[in-house]
């Protein structure tokens, strides 16, 4: 382990993470708070695992956001907050540092752990699905006026919104391009400072976020077909292709396929089985966070035209926000059966060929019998925001206004 050392004259704090040339994090560097005029520095050391945090043969940080409180040019204070796949919300002493205050101090700011330590250097994993809530502490010895100064932002993927949420004033910015925020502290209003004012939050965002947006198969002569198209590939890192042949009960990977970038896939399954052959697709976005798709059957004894099936779909799925209802009216190639498979984690489903002249009498109804939602489109896609929805299993019929008869049937997972 190398050390560094640094000496300086004001008040101002200083983070300093040093990366080795094999892209292993070895040490983070505290230097707290200087007594003014005094030759003085305070060093505290946190040696992280020395497991890489990126692979790669040159030397890189890991991402890394720096805030900073500013009173004037010569009184203000500086945290860290990293991010590390191995690290957890929790206080590390191998990865975090306390935060001390210093001596005289006319302004403080700390980032707090999950289990409520103040922090001045913070080692984070980056959120999946649920989003990342730090809670900041800001202190004053007086009542005046600060800035937030976001003074470093570096290597946090794009896919990730982040955000300083004010709850005092009601107001937020986005760090991502707004690099200041003024705010005031009255000592005799408690809700103006501490540690219940400010968080940063850090959320995927989901216009960026992996989308599996279509998973079909059919059966070809030579064998079992299956395609599929995706959006923002960027952020995943490759597929697994597993197949059931005890309706559902498990899956073996067939064959592993890496992200290409092309948004377009297909694999051929040159050994089904006899009978009913369940397909799905497992992907890994670069968090690990796991979906699934919807489960494809492909019955290898009926003949390849006889192969129809179910004609609605819900995306994302589960879902605490908007999904997307895509529609097949004209059938298709793939055989749905009632084996959808709810991931804990997220599923995507999807139809090809719609018929957009059709329009369809949409229901969605919970587990009780109720209909809690209803629409009529004139389109093969229908979007709503069900976020208002109660947690639970939702179903999905589409009917055919023309003819009266039922399209197709799905059903979703509110979260």
């Amino acid at each position: 382990m190398t050390f560094g050392v640094v000496v300086a004259y004001t008040t101002m704090p200083l983070i300093k993470l040093l990366v080795d040339q094999d892209s292993q994090l070895k040490e983070i560097i505290m230097v707290n708070r200087i007594l003014p005029t005094l030759f003085t520095a305070l060093i505290c050391v946190s040696a992280l695992a020395s497991k890489p945090v990126v692979k790669s043969s040159g030397s890189m940080q890991i991402p890394l956001l720096r805030l900073k409180m500013v009173l004037d040019a010569f009184n203000n204070d500086d945290i860290a907050i990293g991010f590390y796949p191995g690290a957890t919300t929790q206080y590390n002493n191998q990865l975090d540092s306390k935060y001390m205050p210093g001596i005289g101090a006319l302004e403080g700011l700390s980032s707090l752990s999950s289990d409520n330590v103040q922090l001045s250097v913070n080692i984070v994993p980056l959120p999946s699905l649920t989003e990342l809530i730090i809670p900041l502490d800001v202190e004053a010895a007086g009542s005046n006026t600060f800035t937030l100064e976001r003074t470093q932002l570096d290597s946090i993927p794009q896919i990730f919104d982040i955000w300083l949420m004010d709850k005092y004033a009601k107001d937020s910015i986005n760090l991502r391009t707004t690099n200041s925020y003024a705010f005031s502290i009255n000592k005799n209003d408690t809700t103006t400072f501490g540690a219940n004012r400010f968080t940063v939050v850090i959320r995927q965002s989901q216009a960026l976020c992996f989308r599996l947006t279509g998973f079909n198969g059919r059966k070809e002569t030579i064998g079992n077909e299956l395609t599929w198209t995706t959006q923002n590939e960027q952020n995943n890192t490759g597929f697994l292709v597993e197949r059931s042949i005890d309706e559902g009960a498990t899956f073996f990977v067939l064959d592993t396929l890496s992200s290409n970038g092309s948004g377009s896939y297909n694999f051929l399954d040159k050994s089904p089985l006899d009978g009913a052959n369940l397909y799905r697709l497992k992907t890994t976005d670069m968090n690990g966070t796991v979906t699934w798709s919807n489960i494809v059957t492909i019955d290898s004894r009926k003949p390849v035209a006889a192969q129809a099936g179910n004609a609605v779909n819900v995306c994302p799925n589960p879902s605490n926000g908007y999904i997307t209802l895509a529609i097949n009216s004209a059938g298709g190639d793939v055989l749905s059966d009632s084996h959808l498979q709810l991931s804990t984690v997220q599923q995507s489903f999807t139809a090809s060929k719609p018929n957009n002249a059709l329009t369809y009498d949409i229901k969605i109804v919970n587990i009780r019998g109720v209909t809690v939602r209803s629409a009529i489109s004139s389109s093969a896609t229908w979007e709503d925001n069900v976020s208002n929805l109660a947690p639970g299993t939702y179903f999905v019929q589409v009917i055919s206004k023309g003819d009266n008869k039922v399209v197709g049937k799905s059903s979703f997972v509110k979260l």
